[in-house]
């Protein structure tokens, strides 16, 4: 294998310690609530997720659902659904057991119904109104395969199995608090199956790309441009280097919400690529699962991570959560370049910041992050960038600058986030005159259309 190759697997590997490490301090704080719960229970739920870890495959971790399930709730029969060969099919079985007979097509709404609602389905709790047309539906289901509980097991966006269960009781309060933390380990344990096979395919296609090619996969998302509701997004990456270290991430959420990450790891070469590809992979890993986890909360999840006093790294980042039905955008800085947020009243741009401060990813171990809360207008843009932009040279070694950064957003009128884009691209293309890169490059342009 050449030198490109195991330095390829250097930076994947380094991205899946970052996913795992992230996921141990989420089990942490999972172990932490079992505090409320009894000791049988902490007991069960502490060796599934030690034993889980071993297990290579989503089969058989829903096997090991099994036992688990019997030791927490004495449920003698246990179920599992997971995706069929074909798109839409859902099949079902006993976990490390027979078959069962395919969900028929009628019965697979809940399936998709769950994506958006990661709440486990109890009969005794049907009747409630947030089940609407999908009550029904759930009590044929449990009926056809004699369960009374269906816990979705949900990651990214992405439904991954359904664990069917019989309690043949009413869950008591305990039993509810249980069954979310054994939702949540069984998820965790799934997706951890998940990110390895990821891995091996992407190492796999190694074969295939440079080294700047398998970074870029890893350290920006696979589409440069994306909406949710009236938020839309585009974003550019682009390495000064075979290895870069800028990295940036966008994550629709629930309700309408809308994340933003972007960074950039302190080094150059391989070194910062590696660090940024384990804060990428721990905000692909914690955003999801921790849903209502703020700005400021996910920049101390961020930096837990990869803070290591023996061998400090340091990471510059900037995290925003646009709330586009409380016309309101929250944001908290870890030692990252202010973006440009861009207004128009009366025909006329108004340019400002979202100030804020904090200390870098990596600089100590219990950092304080502010959480900024601030207004959006009716309609307006935001420049999310690396330094690496306005660092931009000239062949006569003069940077582009802020300055001029600040007369493109406004000769750009109310444009769409690509036209900004391109925009701001044209410009530090045409002032670089073919010159190389100094630094790295990344922005991303955020646009807000009213609610």
């Amino acid at each position: 294998m050449s030198s490109t190759h195991i330095e390829i697997g250097i930076v994947l590997a380094s991205a899946a310690f970052g996913v795992w490490l992230v996921a141990s301090l989420q089990r942490a704080r999972q172990r932490s609530q079992l505090l409320e719960v009894g000791a049988a229970a902490r007991d069960a739920l502490t060796r599934f997720a030690d034993s889980a870890l071993e297990l290579e495959s989503v089969h058989e971790i829903l096997a090991h659902t099994k036992e688990a399930a019997w030791r927490l709730f004495g449920c003698e029969r246990v179920i599992a659904f997971e995706q069929g060969s074909d798109r839409g099919t859902w099949d079902a079985f006993v976990p490390g057991g027979e078959p069962l007979a395919p969900v028929p097509v009628h019965l697979r709404g809940p399936f998709a119904w769950f994506v958006h609602n990661l709440t486990t389905a109890a009969r005794a709790d049907l009747a409630d109104r947030r089940f609407g047309a999908m009550r029904a539906p759930l009590r044929e289901l449990m009926d056809r395969y004699q369960v009374d509980l269906l816990i979705p097991l949900v990651e990214h966006g992405r439904i991954l199995a359904v664990v069917g269960a019989l309690l043949g009781r009413r869950p008591t309060p305990l039993d509810r608090s249980t069954l979310m933390l054994f939702r949540l380990e069984v998820t965790a344990a799934c997706a951890n199956v998940k990110l390895h096979r990821q891995a091996a395919h992407v190492l796999t296609l190694a074969r295939e790309f440079d080294l700047a090619s398998a970074v870029k996969i890893a350290l920006v998302p696979d589409e440069s441009e994306g909406s949710s509701g009236p938020v839309s997004w585009a974003g550019h990456y682009e390495a000064a280097g075979q290895a870069g270290s800028d990295f940036w991430g966008v994550y629709p959420l629930t309700g309408g919400r809308v994340l933003l990450v972007i960074g950039d790891a302190v080094g150059s070469g391989l070194g910062g690529s590696m660090v940024a590809a384990v804060v990428k992979s721990c905000c692909d890993a914690v955003h999801d699962a921790r849903g209502n986890l703020g700005p400021a909360r996910l920049l101390a999840a961020l930096n837990a991570a990869i803070y290591r006093p023996a061998s400090p790294t340091h990471t510059r980042c900037f995290a925003a959560l646009f709330e586009p039905s409380a016309r309101r955008v929250v944001y908290a800085n870890a030692g990252h370049t202010l973006p440009y947020r861009l207004a128009f009243e009366g025909g006329k741009p108004i340019l400002g910041v979202l100030a804020g401060a904090g200390p870098l990813l990596g600089d100590s171990a219990n950092p304080v992050y502010r959480e900024n809360r601030t207004p959006l207008a009716a309609r307006e843009s935001f420049l999310f960038f690396t330094d690496g932009l306005v660092k931009s040279k000239d062949r006569d070694g003069e940077p582009f600058g802020d300055r001029r950064l600040q007369r493109v957003l406004a000769s750009l009128n109310d444009s769409s986030a690509r036209e900004i884009r391109e925009g701001v691209l044209t410009e530090v293309a045409a002032h670089r005159d073919g010159s190389s890169l100094a630094d790295d490059v990344s922005m991303v342009v955020v646009h807000c259309e009213p609610a």
